[in-house]
């Protein structure tokens, strides 16, 4: 697998060439990154410049962030999307085949009308990014505080984001749509992992790992998250070792909410996560994958 760094957990406040440098001290072979950011720098300067911020330091820009805001009224939808033939583009041009959104499960409005929209809207942005080559990731989100009314729950698991990865998948015939796989949206679900393994490996586009406080599964808040092994509460030797064991070893990213690492310098924060990482990865017994 590809160690991965977040800006959640170290570095989100630093401009992107100085972020790929903070990864690059503390061993992190990849970068979740703003492919908007990027596109700006090359406009500033080059693309040959901007493609140097990730080959110099050996960094691969392994995930973007989808940018397209596709929660919102349909101007607003159509004026990203026209965009994102150009963003995809670029995210090829750097090696960047793959593009992360989350989705709750409770979109605010009556959930037929909100599963009808999205999936149409996953299968457009899933068209053009399929153009580029480019797979689309979507991070179900498990916490029981995005449930309040389980009559109006699109998925929050597995098994129903598969459900959904289908749906979008059939609408345009793609093959290009899976999912983002957080091991804090696994655990919160009350996922297993025979439900981990029972995703296609094609399908796994990007995983999370971070680990949560000692309390109850359903009293668990997202914005609060500890490092891999922490706490141990999260079983992410079970949740690595079954990935690995499907055939993942694409980009790992440890995405974590904390107070603690926030009021950190960068370096500090990115070392904690660093070997955070190493150890879980360790004790799973995943190695990295080696890059050129």
């Amino acid at each position: 697998m590809i160690p991965t760094l977040n800006g959640a957990t170290a570095g989100g406040g630093l401009a992107l060439p100085e972020f790929v440098q903070l990864a690059a001290r503390h061993g992190f072979s990849g970068v979740e990154f703003s492919i908007d950011e990027a596109a700006k720098l090359v406009a500033q300067s080059s693309f040959e410049e901007v493609a140097a911020i990730f080959e110099e330091p050996k960094v691969l820009p392994v995930v973007f962030g989808l940018p397209v805001e596709w929660r919102k009224d349909e101007d607003t939808f159509q004026a990203g999307l026209q965009r994102l033939p150009e963003l995809a583009k670029l995210a090829q041009d750097l090696d960047c085949t793959r593009c992360c959104t989350w989705v709750l499960p409770d979109g605010g409005i009556p959930v037929a009308e909100y599963a009808q929209t999205s999936t149409r809207r996953f299968a457009e942005i899933g068209r053009v990014l399929s153009d580029q080559g480019v797979r689309l990731g979507l991070e179900f989100l498990g916490p029981a505080h995005f449930r309040t009314n389980p009559d109006n729950v699109w998925f929050y698991d597995i098994p129903g984001a598969l459900r959904a990865v289908a749906a979008i998948s059939e609408m345009d015939t793609l093959e290009n749509v899976g999912l983002l796989i957080d091991c804090w949206h696994w655990y919160t679900s009350g996922g297993s992992t025979m439900d981990l393994a029972s995703i296609p490996i094609q399908q796994m586009v990007h995983v999370h790992i971070n680990d949560a406080p000692n309390l109850p599964r359903d009293d668990q808040q997202d914005g609060v998250r500890l490092l891999p092994g922490a706490s141990g509460v999260i079983d992410i030797v079970g949740f690595l070792k079954t990935l690995a064991a499907v055939g993942y070893d694409g980009p790992l990213a440890v995405e974590t909410f904390s107070d603690e690492l926030r009021a950190l310098p960068a370096d500090e924060s990115a070392a904690r996560a660093a070997t955070a990482v190493q150890n879980a990865m360790r004790a799973a017994d995943v190695a990295p994958v080696e890059l050129l």
